[in-house]
């Protein structure tokens, strides 16, 4: 009798996890790089849970834990770094990101972020405590809506914001635009539009972060394009960007690449980069990584 008391008492605590649709991911890199002569290597590796499960009243509930690990050289390597993790409950209202999440102007940035090591695309914006997509209104139409408070957890660096962003497809054609107002008066706009013909895409991205009422002293412009092309497993792609600071040119990379799939979740890659503005920055990569 005792045990039987003692299986149902653990069948009642397990059947919560049990009802919840659970797996695991993640993916492994690996690269040897090249900076301008210096050699190093690179070794990144993220692990993925996820869970789901259904709710009361047609809402659905889903948890997304991501821990991560990163090194530029064979001594320094951290595996226990929070990835980012987030819980998202959606329903008729649309979806709500709770946690560790993106923020409107990170929603839909980096259409040209085409490498894994080297390369140019320009800068994401700060997460978010909060991200709300609203549920559709138009078809092709996303509409986002994120807030943080002053501290939240790993997003305490980037203050208080509220921000707001669109995004619409038709076609082949996908064009955006979001912006996050921070409560120290600065503000971060970014502005994208990605083209795909079969296995062609082109994307261009603007990011600018400056002070509403003028007076910022490192109002920051970041405007990149790129082009990649896909056939059969092999992907080759070239990225261009341009940084200004204050309207004075402070960086300005370009960077190819292949990547081609090996099957099983393995890819190789070869990438290299180049900064008309700084050598120090001019990086050749080869490398794998493995998705599961």
């Amino acid at each position: 009798m005792k045990k039987i008391i003692a299986l149902a008492v653990a069948g009642a605590f397990a059947a919560p996890v049990y009802a919840a649709d659970i797996s695991v991911g993640g993916s492994f890199e690996w690269a040897y790089k090249d900076a301008n002569g210096a050699t190093s290597t690179d070794v990144d590796n993220t692990v993925s849970i996820k869970a789901a499960a259904e709710a009361n009243n047609g809402i659905s509930v889903a948890a997304d834990i991501n821990l991560t690990g990163n090194s530029t050289d064979n001594t320094n390597y951290n595996s226990a770094d929070d990835g980012g993790s987030s819980i998202t409950v959606s329903g008729e209202f649309g979806s709500v990101d709770l946690g560790d999440t993106s923020s409107a102007a990170d929603a839909f940035n980096a259409p040209v972020e085409y490498h894994k090591v080297t390369g140019a695309g320009a800068t994401t914006a700060p997460d978010a405590a909060i991200l709300w997509t609203l549920p559709t209104l138009v078809e092709g139409l996303t509409v986002v809506v994120s807030n943080s408070p002053d501290s939240t957890g790993e997003n305490g660096d980037a203050g208080a914001h509220t921000g707001m962003g669109l995004k619409y497809a038709t076609g082949p054609v996908t064009v955006s635009y979001a912006y996050n107002d921070n409560d120290d008066g600065s503000k971060i706009t970014t502005t994208n539009a990605v083209a795909t013909f079969g296995g062609l895409s082109v994307a261009v991205e603007n990011v600018e972060d400056d002070d509403e009422d003028g007076t910022a002293t490192t109002a920051r412009d970041e405007r990149a394009v790129g082009v990649k092309y896909t056939m059969g497993d092999a992907t080759i792609f070239a990225a261009q960007m341009e940084t200004k600071v204050n309207n004075a040119v402070t960086a300005d990379a370009s960077s190819f690449g292949v990547h081609y799939d090996l099957g099983g979740g393995l890819t190789f890659l070869a990438e290299t980069s180049t900064d008309d503005k700084n050598a120090a920055l001019d990086t050749t990569a080869v490398g794998v990584v493995f998705a599961f």
